[in-house]
């Protein structure tokens, strides 16, 4: 019986590791020509459209997110569709409300994602429904936080899963990610998607709440190079916020009222911004500062996320900040809104 059960189960396994291959196939009203798959901004396959007919094949390593267009140079897209690689037949059908996108279904992650746009999509038109009364719009929003979470739950064991958690992860500890992880299938957990959260979160251990700050050097307007430890080893600083920021970031810039009013109000009592930019051009960025009276300190390599300080502190997603102590403990991490004037105002009250 035992030698059954091990025949069984290694039958099993080879047959789930020969199943690589995928298909994506559709009808679609109105195309014509060629449509591509394209990853990011690099074309990885295509194919003839016959009367609206398609059909592209091809083997997987692991699961991948890939872009469906007829799109190409020269040309305007009639219609772009995300579309989750893995094994299976992935059919791609019109979209009867919205003709530039597309419904893509048939495998289990690209059914999850459906699924999850198609609630997302009524919760935000519900939303937005003049004839929607405010105790209905605040259980919404509820709803739609939880929404993302229930998501990554009912789905760990396919790629869209995994997506969910990229998603949620900037909102959790280092330890919470890891946490997270452990709960998706062996296999999933070996995509380079879950691997690179792994990665950050092991990173962002070190740097979550109680945990000593890790130094930043980059250059000034100027040119000169100007730490995070002279700041938190300054005598008048109390308190610093290591803020990660980017003046094309949208949610960055919508924090900036509140960091001025927490600047204006505490700095004279020991409070400092340390601004470290993922711009990446100079001048965009030393405008967002002078026409936003961002007073503080500010620095950046100019070079987006690709900086040693955004590895450092595994910044996956900007705006992200950190509050540190002058005694280089980081006590409070991620405060949005009002919460960083609250926070200060009660440190500075002790």
């Amino acid at each position: 019986m035992k030698k059954l059960m091990i025949l069984a189960a290694a039958t099993a396994l080879c047959a789930c590791g020969g199943n690589k291959k995928y298909t994506i196939s559709g009808q679609l009203e109105g195309v014509s020509g060629t449509i591509y798959l394209y990853d990011r901004d690099r074309a990885v396959d295509s194919t003839t459209v016959d009367n609206g007919a398609f059909l592209l094949e091809g083997e997987l390593t692991e699961p991948a997110v890939r872009y469906l267009t007829d799109a190409a140079e020269g040309k305007p897209a009639t219609f772009s569709a995300m579309v989750i690689l893995e094994p299976g037949a992935i059919t791609v059908a019109d979209n009867a409300e919205n003709p530039a996108s597309k419904q893509v279904s048939g495998t289990p992650a690209n059914d999850a994602y459906a699924a999850y746009s198609a609630q997302s999509t009524a919760l935000v038109k519900e939303y937005r429904n003049p004839e929607t009364t405010e105790e209905r719009r605040e259980a919404i929003e509820e709803e739609f936080g939880k929404l993302g979470r229930t998501a990554m739950e009912a789905n760990r064991d396919n790629y869209f899963g995994a997506m969910m958690l990229q998603q949620l992860a900037y909102e959790l500890s280092g330890q919470e990610t890891l946490d997270q992880i452990a709960l998706f299938s062996p296999a999933m957990q070996q995509t380079e998607a879950i691997v690179k959260l792994r990665e950050g979160a092991e990173q962002k251990i070190r740097t979550d709440v109680g945990q000593t700050y890790i130094d930043v050097e980059q250059p000034d307007a100027d040119g000169n190079l100007v730490t995070l430890k002279s700041v938190v080893e300054n005598p008048a600083v109390k308190y610093v916020l290591l803020d990660f920021w980017a003046s094309w970031c949208g949610p960055c810039m919508g924090e900036v009222p509140h960091l001025k009013k927490t600047y204006e109000a505490f700095h004279d009592k020991g409070f400092e911004i340390y601004g470290v930019s993922f711009d990446k051009d100079r001048e965009k960025w030393l405008a967002a500062v002078e026409q936003n009276g961002m007073n503080w300190i500010h620095v950046s390599e100019l070079n987006r996320f690709d900086c040693q300080a955004g590895k450092d502190y595994a910044v996956q997603a900007i705006p992200t900040n950190l509050l540190i102590d002058a005694e280089g403990k980081i006590v409070a991490k991620n405060l949005r809104g009002e919460a960083l004037y609250e926070k200060i105002a009660e440190l500075l009250a002790e």
